[in-house]
């Protein structure tokens, strides 16, 4: 997939695209991208996904919602689905304020050589969203881009998805993906606790704008270097040592022995086996983390 960052001279190619922040690419995401790739194909075109680099509503003002995926981890997913080119607009105020005319002519056909425009069953944009679809139509048939509405699909939305997380509920946030949700953290230093219960751990730095599940205690695969490891993941606060103050994800991998200080992790959640619980003893705590270990350990990898 080629990625496009300066749309200045892309040229050369004629496109059929569509437009969105497309947070997690998810099954309702992968059906628009895909409507996009058969129709490109039989009109003989090239296919285009043209997103943001950073969240709309940062740039005016507002609180953005967690994300699903890094821009890397979107820009991966969106190649994963066929697309030909990705252009990564750098969403500014000067670009908020532009009407739906304008960006339609000056950023979808002037610039990106857009001739078939793919929007969601709901989608808006420009500066004057309350428009309707028979708008773009009109300003389609003006520019000479012809403009297609894509069917609803189900009800699956970037939202919905972070509310399972939220609740911890991995399978079904994963079912409306239609991956494994992950996310990837570094290795840093920290207090070394685990180790003298036995139980290493891995405290991770991740990228402070991603959802991560709720707090509590999970099964999860860990890759490291291209492989896959079992392991057993807490998030929160660990009440047991600590009265307040949350803590970074801290991953134990089963049956390992390496040095990753500084290191990358891929992590995926697979199950949530229990919320966090202040122990009475440290021997009653081993004890806790050695049925979860247990529990983990079922896994498939």
């Amino acid at each position: 997939m080629n990625v496009v960052t300066d749309i200045k001279g892309l040229s050369g190619q004629n496109y059929v695209a569509t437009i969105g922040v497309f947070d997690g690419v998810h099954r309702g995401h992968r059906y628009l991208i895909d409507f996009v790739c058969q129709l490109a194909q039989s009109k003989g075109l090239k296919s285009m996904v043209v997103t943001f680099s950073e969240h709309p509503a940062v740039v005016l003002g507002h609180e953005a919602p967690p994300q699903l995926l890094t821009l890397d981890e979107k820009l991966a997913q969106i190649a994963q689905a066929g697309i030909d080119t990705c252009v990564v607009l750098p969403f500014s105020r000067e670009m908020a304020a532009l009407s739906a005319a304008d960006f339609m002519q000056q950023v979808l056909r002037d610039a990106l050589c857009v001739k078939v425009l793919v929007m969601g069953y709901d989608h808006r944009f420009g500066s004057e969203r309350e428009s309707d679809f028979s708008l773009y139509q009109r300003l389609g048939n003006h520019f000479g881009i012809e403009v297609v509405r894509a069917k609803r699909f189900g009800k699956v939305s970037s939202s919905r998805i972070r509310q399972l997380l939220r609740e911890g509920r991995m399978e079904e946030a994963g079912e409306m993906l239609g991956y494994a949700y992950r996310f990837k953290g570094t290795v840093i230093d920290g207090d070394k606790r685990g180790r003298k219960l036995g139980f290493p751990t891995a405290n991770l730095r991740v990228d402070a704008r991603k959802q991560l599940p709720c707090p509590g205690v999970y099964s999860v695969r860990v890759e490291w270097k291209g492989k896959l490891y079992k392991g057993m993941m807490n998030i929160g606060s660990s009440p047991t040592f600590l009265s307040n103050g949350i803590r970074p994800p801290e991953v134990h991998i089963l049956q390992f022995d390496e040095d990753i200080y500084g290191e990358e992790l891929t992590v995926e959640p697979v199950r949530r086996l229990r919320s966090e619980r202040s122990f009475q003893s440290v021997d009653e705590l081993v004890s806790q983390l050695k049925s979860d270990a247990v529990e983990a350990e079922k896994i498939t990898l």
